[in-house]
């Protein structure tokens, strides 16, 4: 098998269908078109109400786009959505589940939040024409000339109005997560939809996960289709790269979700999640082989031969989580997010919470406090990890900060980083919420997931909490 996300069915698809963002039409893909000629058919659809359709209402329905995709589906197929977009092409991939029809090779979905959670931008569909506007301009990067040009103000607003509305309305049911594989893209400078919100689409599937952040804003799809197209037909293909200067590729694996049980279980007799693992830091033995993981029972998926990459490997129980950049100074760390028996700062060494740190724990409401040392304890691990020990042992001055939290070191060394910062991941896996720190000594940085269920590695330590700094190449010693 290649290095891309599992695909749900042995063909490629022939043909992805695309869905608009708010406000957009077909045209918004006209650029991925053109770059994924020779790869696959792009068939945008045009919804009511925008472009050709113009003199139409714009009132759609899941139903009437599914029927029109349903008369496709003998073939092999992918669906694209983005922003508004992706939440339709998610809703028509479930009710083509309940019509009993073949499901698409793949979904894809751009720059949007996933469907079970609000989107903060729809609150503005309520508000006067003028603030509307500038809310759209100066947050999600919307055509400037809606405030000046009457024009187009009297072209898009009836249409924007209709989409944001829809948006507002939408309210996510609970169903079985997708048999689909889904990979999710993220513009890097996108300020309404970040690649940790991106990750929440990955409790929608069973079929495997990935995410791509791109240069760009929210609009990439229409800004810079060759890099999207680049990273859909590798995908495609299979194909796995070494990561780009400015790129960090992750890698999750975790073990298969638990087999439903016979019966319905007594809620006030649930199980409790797996135990935890925020425990203290065993140091730097006792480490998976390294550069490897367990993709499926029989492979093992080595990380990119990059002779200038560099991997941090860490595990919480049966979850194992990889870096890889080019950047030798990167370091991750995880846990569960919700162990049964959470540790009380008293119980953690001193050299993972200071006593400032403590002190803003022991000050925080009850109910953020195991939060708060759960993502202190976990930027300090991914510190250490990157070798920035002398960072991490320093005191973060505002824990409630939502991040990228900042750490200097003043005394750096000749080849030693002043800046770093950390990344704060919430992944849903199948042992339930974890949360995972990244920590890059750059103040920028794409990220790259990949989510893959199996066994564990050989020589794992199901039962440990570990952080370790490895080379990406199994046949070299450490650095």
């Amino acid at each position: 098998m290649p290095q891309g996300i599992h695909p749900a069915r042995p063909e490629r698809p022939r043909t992805i269908f695309c869905l608009p963002y708010a406000g957009g039409g077909a045209s918004a893909y006209t650029g991925l078109q053109r770059e994924l000629a020779a790869d696959v058919t792009v068939t945008p659809l045009h919804l009511p109400g925008r472009e050709s359709r113009i003199t139409e209402p714009p009132v759609f329905t899941i139903g009437r786009i599914t029927d029109e995709i349903a008369l496709a589906t003998g073939e092999p197929y992918a669906l694209y959505g983005h922003s508004m977009g992706a939440r339709i092409v998610f809703e028509v991939a479930r009710e083509l589940r309940r019509r009993g029809l073949p499901a698409p090779a793949r979904l894809y979905v751009g720059g949007a939040h996933p469907p079970h959670r609000r989107v903060p931008l729809a609150v503005t569909a309520d508000l006067p024409d003028d603030a509307f506007i500038d809310q759209l301009v100066r947050r999600a990067g919307a055509h400037p000339g809606l405030k000046h040009e009457p024009e187009l103000r009297e072209l898009l607003l009836p249409l924007l109005r209709a989409d944001f509305t829809w948006i507002k309305n939408y309210r996510y049911a609970p169903e079985p997560p997708l048999d689909v594989p889904i990979m999710a893209f993220t513009g890097l400078d996108d300020g309404e939809v970040s690649a940790a919100d991106m990750l929440g689409w990955a409790r929608h599937t069973t079929a495997g996960f990935g995410l791509r952040t791109l240069h760009g804003g929210h609009f990439f799809v229409k800004d810079t289709p060759a890099d999207l197209a680049r990273l859909i037909a590798a995908d495609l293909a299979g194909r796995a790269a070494a990561p780009e200067p400015d790129e960090v590729r992750l890698l999750l694996r975790q073990p298969p979700a638990p087999a439903p049980p016979a019966r319905t279980p007594d809620p006030s007799r649930a199980a409790a999640p797996p135990a935890g693992t925020l425990r203290r830091h065993p140091g730097q033995d006792a480490a998976p082989p390294a550069g490897t993981l367990r993709r499926y029972p029989d492979e093992v998926v080595r990380l990119p031969p990059d002779p200038d990459g560099w991997a941090s490997v860490c595990h919480a129980g049966d979850l194992w989580l990889a870096a890889t950049a080019r950047d030798p100074r990167v370091g991750v760390a995880i846990a569960l997010a919700a162990p049964s028996k959470p540790p009380r700062a008293a119980e953690l060494s001193p050299a993972e919470l200071s006593p400032a740190e403590r002190e803003q724990i022991e000050d925080a409401a009850e109910e953020d406090r195991h939060w708060l040392e759960l993502r202190t304890v976990m930027s300090k691990r991914a510190l250490a990890a990157a070798g920035a020990r002398d960072v991490a042992r320093a005191a973060f001055p505002d824990l409630a900060d939502p991040g990228p939290w900042r750490a200097r070191d003043d005394r750096p060394g000749p080849h030693t980083p002043s800046r770093w910062q950390v990344l704060h991941l919430p992944l849903p896996t199948t042992r339930g919420e974890a949360l995972a720190a990244v920590a890059v000594p750059y103040d920028t940085v794409r990220l790259s997931l990949d989510v893959h269920t199996g066994d564990l590695p050989a020589g794992a330590h199901p039962g440990d909490a570990h952080t370790s700094g490895m080379p990406a190449d199994p046949t070299e010693g450490p650095r």
